[in-house]
């Protein structure tokens, strides 16, 4: 619904996303939800390690997708490559191409915040199916991270807006880190420590951990490729190298 409303109301809207890695999100996601208490999703897994709650949650998960998928509009020869087929990813967008199965999918997915808020493909062409690429610039935390100040003047350009004189010593800093969720709260990286040395039973054992890891990787690698060819065909920006290198 959301992006045919933001069109009725302004046809020349531009839109900015910024994307994280999903695996990366979702662990954030998870330690983030553990560490608040007053957080809305903490209840949910404070009894839970990271691999415990990937055992439970995306069962539940796919359990919803599983009850969505007899809902789809039949034709596997025109399944973009991402779902094992053969045709061009186009984005579908509720009103523009999307079917019933697709929208009982997104509403999986957005009421799974932890896992489902990183399949990104299904979110993002709801976007792409009723706005030209010119309206919707997609953005990359490693950019942030790496190029801080060339990605802030890219949507600058992008927004029209004037340059603005940033501290540049300022854009470099780590906000809202693990032990500092906070924006008032500036740290340099190397002042942010580890996950693994947070304690708190936030990590098991690094089998189980990579197993885990594993399995939720191979749940995002269709969105992730969906993602890949959208980049490939000119409809968002090219994703970051070691994206490719893990869910290639």
């Amino acid at each position: 619904c959301c992006p045919v409303a933001l069109k009725m109301v302004n046809p020349g809207i531009k839109i900015m996303v910024v994307l994280r890695d999903p695996m990366q999100r979702a662990l954030s996601r998870f330690v983030e939800q553990k560490r608040q208490p007053l957080f809305p999703q903490h209840k949910l897994v404070a009894n839970h390690t990271f691999v415990s709650y990937v055992e439970e949650e995306l069962a539940s998960l796919q359990a919803c997708l599983a009850r969505a998928a007899p809902y789809r509009r039949p034709g596997g020869a025109e399944r973009p490559a991402a779902e094992g087929g053969a045709a061009p990813a186009v984005p579908v967008g509720w009103g523009a191409g999307m079917d019933l199965g697709q929208w009982m999918e997104m509403q999986c997915y957005s009421r799974h915040t932890i896992f489902g808020w990183s399949v990104y493909d299904i979110f993002l062409g709801n976007y792409l199916a009723h706005f030209p690429p010119s309206q919707l610039l997609v953005l990359y935390t490693e950019e942030l991270a790496e190029t801080p100040m060339e990605t802030l003047r890219r949507a600058e350009a992008f927004l029209g807006a004037q340059p603005h004189p940033y501290d540049t010593a300022a854009v470099t800093k780590i906000y809202n880190s693990r032990e500092c969720y906070h924006w008032k709260c500036a740290r340099a990286r190397s002042d942010v420590r580890p996950l693994a040395a947070l304690g708190a039973g936030i990590l098991p054992d690094d089998a189980a951990f990579a197993a885990a890891v594993a399995r939720l990787t191979a749940f995002f690698r269709p969105s992730m490729r969906r993602l890949f060819q959208w980049a490939d065909e000119g409809r968002i920006r090219p994703v970051p190298a070691a994206w490719r290198a893990t869910y290639g």
